[in-house]
């Protein structure tokens, strides 16, 4: 009797392992063409809810979660970039990924605008290129000139108004010192 549930047991163990590696998702893996995004874009929000850089690696993607990362390979020339999926297209038949521009830039696109490409997800990147994906999160949008910088070009360009700001600060704290002071 115990000799035939364990048997029975072993069978169930082996047709369900059987049915879990045969359902287990494959990472995604497609070839096709790749192009990137115009400059309009640069400083609008993706259908992720973050605003588009030009200047992280990240893509757009038709159906992808949100965050999945992917290797993209030109392959006209072998080079590789990873990206992180922020937004949903390309919606032009053929073409598996929108590369924001220094994606593009990364695997030599720019001159030809769209190239063939291999993709393939990344399930847990430990390239050196993860770092600039969160350099997006840390941008000033210039309502006046509808701009996107980052915060070196903020800081480059505002450098007179960083040290006007700062006298500003400095006179308003001793003010509000001042007063606080002459109150009691």
């Amino acid at each position: 009797m115990l000799k035939t549930i364990l048997r029975t047991g072993l069978v169930i163990i082996v047709l369900l392992f059987g049915v879990t590696s045969a359902t287990a998702k494959k990472n995604y893996e497609a070839q096709g063409k790749a192009s990137y995004y115009a400059n309009k874009f640069n400083g609008r929000r993706t259908s992720s809810g973050e605003i588009f850089s030009q200047d992280s690696l990240t893509c757009a993607h038709r159906t992808l979660p949100f965050g999945t990362y992917l290797k993209v390979k030109n392959q006209n020339n072998g080079k590789e970039v990873i990206v992180r999926v922020t937004d949903r297209g390309p919606f032009i038949k053929g073409r598996v990924v929108d590369l924001s521009r220094a994606a593009a830039e990364e695997i030599g696109m720019i001159q030809a605008g769209v190239v063939r490409v291999e993709v393939v997800e990344v399930e847990h990147p430990n390239y050196p290129e993860i770092a600039p994906f969160e350099h997006p999160l840390f941008q000033m949008y210039d309502e006046n000139l509808k701009k996107s910088y980052t915060l070196e070009e903020w800081r480059v360009s505002h450098a007179d108004d960083r040290i006007t700001l700062l006298e500003k600060v400095v006179v308003d704290s001793l003010r509000s010192y001042i007063a606080d002071v002459d109150i009691k």
